[in-house]
C-alpha cells in the first residue's frame, strides 16, 4: 500500500491542473473572504430600518425582495430635508423597504417610461415619484404633482403602504400650520414630535432550529458561503485527480499487474482514498497559510475552527469525487461528472444566494448536501457554540460511510462487468 501511496503522490505532483487547483482556489476563497462585507446584500439583515441608495435609475430592486419586507422603488427628484424625513418615516414602520434613487432631472413623464421596465423586468410592490414640488404641496396637504404612488403588485400591503404615507403628509402638514410655512422650522416641530413618540425597540428572536445572528455575522456567513463554493472546487477536482491516476492504472494494466504482488482490491483503494485525504491536507494547509493574511474578525470564528471545519469539507468532496470517478472508468467523463457534483450542490446548498423562499422540495434537497450542513456549523461557530465541531464531525462520518458502502458495491459491480 505504500508503494501505491508514493507513486500516486509522484504522479500527482507531475500533473500542472491538480498544482493549479492546489495553489489557485485558496488565494481566490481568500480574495473572497476579504471582500467589504456591506457589497453582500441577498442575506437579511436584522432591525435594518434605513433608506437603501441607488446608483442608478436601472439598478434593479428585486434582490430585496428575500427580506420579507414590502419593496418600495422610490425616484427622488425633490432631494429636500422634507423628503428624506418622508422616505425616513416609511421605514421606520418596520414592513416597508425603501429603495431610492436620486434623479433630480427626472420628470412626471420620464417616470411613465420608466415604468415600463419597472412593471416587466424588476420585481417590486410599488414604485414612489417625488416631484420638485413635493415641500410646498406637504405643507398645504394637497398632494397633486409632487408625490405619485405607482402599484406594480398584488401584495396587500400596499394599503399599509398608503395608510403610512397618509401619516406622515399629515405630520409635515400639520407641522407646517404651526410653523407657518417656515421649513426650518417645519422639521423643528416634526423632531420634537418624535421625540414625543414612544421609543421603538426592536428584539430579534431566532426560531427553533435557527442562530440568531447579528447583521455583520451574516454578511460573513454570505462571505463564507462563496469561499465554501470555491474551495469545494478544488477539493473536488484534486480528488478526481486522484482518480484519473486509477483509471489509467487499469487501463495500462498496471492494476492487474499490482493484484499480483497479493494486495487486495480493498488495499489498492484504500491507498487511493488515503491519497485522497493527503491531497485535501495539502490543499488546506495551502489555505490555513492564506488565511493569516484575513483577521479572525473577518472569518467570524478561530482561525483553527476555520482550519478545522474546510479539512472535514475537503475529506467529503475528495472521497465523492475519487469514487465516481474510479465508477465512471474514462478521465473525460470523470471531469464532466466533478464539474457537475461541485455546480449543482453549490447551488442546491445556497452558497450562492438564500434559499429561504424557495419549495419544500428544494429546500429538502438541501439538507442533503454537504456545504449545508457546514454553512449550519458556520453559524453555531459564530456565536460560539461549542456543538460546531461534534456537528461536523457527525456529518463528515456520515457521508464517508455513505460514500465508502455506495463506493465499494460500486466497484464490485464494475469488476464484475
Amino acid at each position: 500500500m505504500k508503494t501505491i501511496i508514493r507513486s500516486t503522490m509522484r504522479l500527482l505532483c507531475r500533473n500542472k491542473g491538480f498544482w493549479f487547483f492546489l495553489i489557485i482556489t485558496p488565494i481566490l476563497s481568500t480574495l473572497v473572504l476579504s471582500i467589504r462585507q456591506d457589497t453582500v446584500t441577498m442575506y437579511e439583515t436584522v432591525g435594518e430600518m434605513e433608506i437603501h441608495e441607488l446608483s442608478e435609475p436601472t439598478d434593479r430592486v428585486a434582490y430585496f425582495g428575500g427580506k420579507g419586507k414590502y419593496v418600495v422603488k422610490v425616484y427622488d427628484a425633490c432631494e429636500s430635508d422634507l423628503s428624506e424625513y418622508f422616505l425616513k418615516k416609511l421605514t421606520e414602520s418596520g414592513a416597508i423597504l425603501v429603495c431610492r434613487v436620486k434623479a433630480p432631472d427626472m420628470t412626471k413623464n420620464d417616470m411613465d417610461e420608466r415604468l415600463k421596465t419597472d412593471g416587466f423586468n424588476d420585481r417590486m410592490g410599488s414604485s414612489i415619484y417625488i416631484g420638485k414640488d413635493f415641500d410646498s404641496e406637504a405643507l398645504s396637504g394637497d398632494m397633486k404633482d409632487g408625490l405619485i404612488v405607482y402599484t406594480l403588485s398584488d401584495d396587500e400591503r400596499k394599503d399599509l403602504l398608503a395608510g403610512e404615507i397618509k401619516l406622515v403628509i399629515g405630520q409635515i402638514k400639520t407641522a407646517g400650520a404651526q410653523a407657518g410655512g417656515n421649513k426650518d422650522g417645519v422639521l423643528s416641530i416634526l423632531t420634537k414630535m418624535n421625540d414625543a413618540l414612544p421609543k421603538k425597540e426592536v428584539q430579534v428572536f431566532a426560531a427553533a432550529d435557527s442562530v440568531n445572528l447579528t447583521n455583520e455575522q451574516r454578511e460573513q456567513k454570505g462571505l463564507m458561503g462563496y469561499a465554501f463554493a470555491i474551495l469545494t472546487l478544488g477539493y473536488v477536482f484534486v480528488g478526481i485527480f486522484v482518480a484519473h491516476t486509477a483509471i489509467n492504472e487499469r487501463k495500462d494494466m498496471v492494476a492487474t499487474r499490482i493484484r499480483l504482488t497479493n494486495l487486495s482490491d480493498a488495499g489498492y483503494f484504500a491507498g487511493k482514498i488515503i491519497v485522497g485525504v493527503i491531497v485535501s491536507a495539502a490543499l488546506t494547509v495551502v489555505m490555513a497559510g492564506c488565511s493569516f493574511f484575513i483577521s479572525t474578525d473577518k472569518l467570524g470564528m478561530s482561525r483553527l475552527g476555520f482550519i478545522v471545519m474546510i479539512f472535514l469539507l475537503g475529506v467529503i468532496f475528495s472521497t465523492i469525487s475519487l469514487f465516481i470517478g474510479v465508477l465512471l472508468g474514462n478521465v473525460m467523463s470523470a471531469n464532466i461528472a466533478a464539474f457537475a457534483v461541485w455546480s449543482m450542490s453549490a447551488m442546491l446548498a445556497g452558497l450562492y444566494f438564500p434559499l429561504d423562499s424557495s419549495s419544500d422540495a428544494i429546500k429538502a434537497l438541501s439538507y442533503i448536501m454537504p456545504q449545508k450542513w457546514f454553512l449550519r456549523g458556520t453559524e453555531l461557530a459564530m456565536v460560539k457554540d461549542g456543538s460546531a465541531i461534534l456537528l461536523l464531525l457527525g456529518v463528515t462520518a456520515a457521508y464517508l460511510v455513505v460514500t465508502l458502502s455506495l463506493g465499494s458495491i460500486g466497484i464490485k459491480l464494475k469488476k464484475n462487468e
